[in-house]
């Protein structure tokens, strides 16, 4: 390879995210040229710190997290003062789900640089990743101390939100926002604090929003159905799912909302194979599971009429349409006289 390859393979290892100037992501087989040509500079200089650093820059793009670790470490051990290569073993760790060695390496970090804003940030990852709030929320509140960002004070939000700090949560939502409007992920989020609030108006702006800047976002398009079903706007609302999961086919929780709408149209067939998709996908969704069974008693209810002398009716495209699992369903209920049973089901509200 010469060095002018080298040399290119270099500045592409050094940039964050690893993607040329015309935005196409560096391939696999480059990268792992450049570990090789990383690693014929080791031999020759092998106490160069900025090279390991870059060899683990790369490795952590293939997901190489063990290997990675290793050579932030020896960049770490050659220079203890390169944040970076802190920063990188942080996240390589958290990866390979050792919090607990993240922590230890971040807080020696800190005790060389308290007054990096980078560092603590990190740290609130760790916390939140232990589901530590209030300890994130503090490490976020001295990160953006030093140096305020959007980034930190959108996670800081999602720490106020797992708190069900609604108030504090928007508050940082939006200050980010303010930082960076452009940003869909924030005005996302500053929507899901209002759909907690019972507000849908406000954050169907939100959504609306974040769809503008982001239109292939499927959590998007998704809040903004859970809005529209709060304002009882079924036709848009399941509109808004269905473009949902035709962006992502795998979102079972959109499948699972798009199901709720159909069920809340009387569309009990529709509503049924949503529940059956979100399922598949999510086979321990509990509430999908939930709806499946609430529905399959509702379609039931829809097409089985007693007459006055409590004979029973079925509407022409009835009982059998719906297959075994009805018919299972409802053994229990065919066994009894309709017109005296009670049925009772369980059902859940537009918004959880």
């Amino acid at each position: 390879m010469s060095k002018f390859v080298a040399g290119l393979l270099l500045s592409f290892c050094t940039a964050t995210p690893w993607a040329a100037s015309n935005g196409h992501i560096l391939a696999e087989k480059d990268l792992r040229e450049a570990i090789d040509s990383y690693e014929r500079a080791m031999t020759l200089e092998p106490d160069q710190a900025l090279t390991h650093h870059q060899k683990a820059e790369a490795l952590t793009e293939l997901k190489s997290w063990a290997l990675a670790v290793a050579s932030y470490e020896k960049a770490i051990a050659l220079d203890p003062q390169y944040i970076p290569s802190h920063l990188g073993r942080a996240h390589a760790l958290m990866a390979l789900k050792q919090p607990d060695n993240a922590l230890q390496g971040l807080k020696q970090a800190i005790a060389l640089h308290p007054q990096n804003g980078k560092l603590h940030h990190q740290m609130g990852k760790v916390w939140v990743h232990l589901k530590l709030w209030d300890k994130a929320i503090a490490s976020y509140n001295r990160a953006i101390a030093l140096q305020s960002d959007a980034q930190t004070l959108h996670d800081r939000g999602q720490a106020f939100h797992a708190l069900r700090q609604w108030d504090a949560a928007l508050d940082s939502f939006d200050q980010a926002i303010a930082l960076n409007p452009q940003d869909a992920l924030n005005h996302l989020a500053r929507g899901r604090i209002l759909l907690e609030q019972k507000l849908a108006e406000r954050a169907l702006e939100s959504f609306d929003k974040a769809i503008e800047l982001k239109p292939q976002l499927p959590q998007a398009h998704n809040e903004r159905g859970l809005a529209l079903l709060q304002l009882q706007q079924l036709e848009p609302a399941l509109n808004s799912f269905t473009m949902a999961v035709e962006l992502d086919p795998r979102f079972a929780q959109a499948h699972y909302n798009r199901g709720r709408a159909l069920k809340a149209m009387q569309q009990f067939n529709e509503a049924l194979q949503s529940f059956e998709q979100a399922i598949a996908i999510a086979p321990h969704l509990a509430q999908a599971h939930l709806e499946q069974g609430s529905t399959l008693v509702a379609s039931y209810k829809a097409v089985v009429n007693p007459s006055e002398n409590g004979v029973l009716k079925t509407h022409s495209d009835g009982l059998p349409r719906y297959g075994r699992p009805m018919q299972l369903a409802l053994q229990p209920f065919l066994r009894s006289n309709l017109s005296q049973k009670v049925m009772c089901c369980t059902t859940t509200s537009f918004y959880d």
